[in-house]
């Protein structure tokens, strides 16, 4: 029987420094056949020219351009586009493990799997030489017979059997995803909903050990962050709470909201100190987002009757700044001035180290 083909979407916009090293990753995978889906959204930058010179050497590659929607639409391009029985997403200044593919596909196969994940590592470069700054790994026997949709809403907890809820770092069956319509459903913070979507319909799931997925940060200025981890903005506040708002509305619309529902809201707390503005403005003493507290507290104020008490199993940095975000909440209603100086207060005399 001939090996299931593959495909591999990346999105492209203004990666032109970075392309290369993710091009050659999926050139040098060991697995056969593969469908590489270029989707170039609109770069301002060589990015294109980049993906051209590629394909004149590479002619299965596939370049599709389109206008500038964001990562998410950009997805859903690529897998409108998609023939393989398999799909793995990359972005396009990443890289994954020559044996990527090959392990995953075995994994599918042998075990029957909808979703196979795999675990990844942050890294960098300084002064030329790269520098790993987290890895995450699955304990593979933890995701036997566990409960998927917990694991998602666990990520930020020390449940062995937790799921990365990024879109990356998992092959999925094509065939899942188009037969319960699952896309990207926003622009940004598009991940996490979908990956929601995915685990909930997928009938089996299983994991690698190996960190195989290399997610790039970037540290040499502001302009060059990706979209979740740059400058804080109110656009990126939205995103991420509409993000969250999504995944509830997905859980609510199964009618398993009030299984999950103790998860969620930690699971909440913690994206709201992560992605919502928090850390940014307080935890980091990162001097240009200080000045951006009203845009944190604002939002947060808009939103404070999400905010609970809810933070069992959370990492210590989320578990014990969650009753402060919910006192901060409350005071947001009355003045969002006292709830900075309260914030600032906290960070300054009580939060863990």
């Amino acid at each position: 029987m001939p090996n299931p083909l593959v495909s591999i979407i990346v999105p492209v916009y203004n990666l032109a420094p970075y392309l290369p090293a993710c091009i050659n990753s999926l050139l040098e995978q060991t697995y056969a056949p593969l469908e590489i889906i270029f989707i170039n959204d609109s770069s301002t930058d060589s990015s294109l020219e980049i993906l051209k010179e590629y394909q004149r050497q590479y002619p299965h590659f596939k370049i599709i351009t389109q206008p500038n929607s964001g990562p998410g639409p950009a997805r859903n391009t690529g897998l409108d586009e998609a023939s393989g029985e398999y799909v793995l997403f990359v972005d396009g200044d990443d890289w994954i493990a020559a044996d990527t593919v090959a392990i995953c596909i075995e994994t599918a196969i042998g075990e029957l799997a909808d979703i196979v994940c795999f675990g990844f590592r942050k890294v960098t470069k300084r002064d030329g030489r790269e520098f790993e700054l987290q890895r995450f790994e699955y304990e593979p026997a933890c995701y036997l017979d566990s409960d998927y949709v917990a694991g998602a809403l666990s990520e930020n907890s020390h449940n062995r059997a937790k799921l990365n809820t990024a879109v990356w770092g998992k092959l999925y069956s094509l065939s899942l995803l188009n037969n319960h319509q699952i896309r990207f459903r926003q622009a940004i913070f598009e991940d996490s909903p979908f990956t929601l979507e995915a685990v909930f319909h997928a009938s089996r799931i299983r994991c690698v050990k190996d960190a195989l997925y290399n997610y790039f940060i970037r540290e040499s200025s502001t302009t060059e962050q990706s979209i979740t981890s740059g400058i804080l903005s109110a656009a990126k506040i939205s995103g991420f709470y509409t993000s969250d708002e999504m995944i509830k509305d997905f859980l609510v619309s199964k009618k398993v909201f009030d299984k999950y529902d103790s998860l969620y809201y930690a699971f909440h707390n913690s994206r709201v100190l992560m992605y919502g503005g928090y850390f940014e403005v307080y935890s980091r003493q990162q001097s240009k987002a200080s000045s951006s507290w009203p845009l944190f507290i604002s939002a947060l104020r808009g939103h404070w009757h999400t905010i609970t008490l809810q933070r069992k199993g959370l990492y210590r940095a989320y578990r014990k700044r969650t009753v402060a975000l919910y006192a901060g909440a409350m005071i947001s209603r009355f003045s969002l001035k006292a709830a900075h100086l309260f914030f600032t207060w906290y960070e300054k005399t009580m939060a863990p180290q």
